[in-house]
């Protein structure tokens, strides 16, 4: 999967404005696909490029959050590398260096309140994204008001 801070040209010390020059040879498939579908000016930009890359294979913060919540330990892995994988997991789920403490408990928050809720509000408000855990229960409550007129109105027949 793709690295935020690639760790090759770092170590290599190549400067950023080559990074997508040295990637592109490199790339097949969907991910080949995603650059050729970029402005030629935007392609040349590594975050760019990588951000087309991420959207084009779906990869986003949910993503990573999923991993993180179905890690296991593989049999021939040792209990660093473990932690390592779940810390790399954690941090492009969370990005701690953007959130404010504040933002990163509403994040774990949020996602034990989705994981409290019946399946069909779940999905249901998921589909709707919202940004915050108030905005979720709001969303939530709405669904449940719907829900409940709609019986009303079925039973009254």
């Amino acid at each position: 999967m793709f690295r935020t801070e690639p760790k090759l040209p770092r170590t290599w010390k190549w400067p950023e404005d080559e990074w997508s020059y040295q990637l592109f040879p490199l790339l097949t498939g969907q991910a080949l696909e995603a650059y050729l579908a970029m402005d030629e000016d935007q392609a040349v930009v590594y975050n760019k490029l990588k951000k087309a890359m991420l959207e084009k294979f779906n990869v986003s913060p949910e993503t990573y959050r999923q991993r993180f919540r179905a890690t296991t330990t593989p049999v021939a892995e040792t209990p660093s590398e473990t932690y390592n994988w779940l810390r790399h997991l954690y941090r492009r789920w969370v990005w701690p260096e953007l959130h404010t403490k504040e933002e990163i408990g509403e994040m774990v928050i949020m996602e034990q309140f989705l994981r409290v809720l019946p399946y069909e509000i779940r999905i249901w408000v998921k589909e709707r994204e919202p940004r915050t855990g108030q905005a979720a229960a709001k969303l939530a409550q709405q669904y449940r008001n719907a829900h409940q007129e709609s019986r009303r109105f079925k039973s009254e027949r």
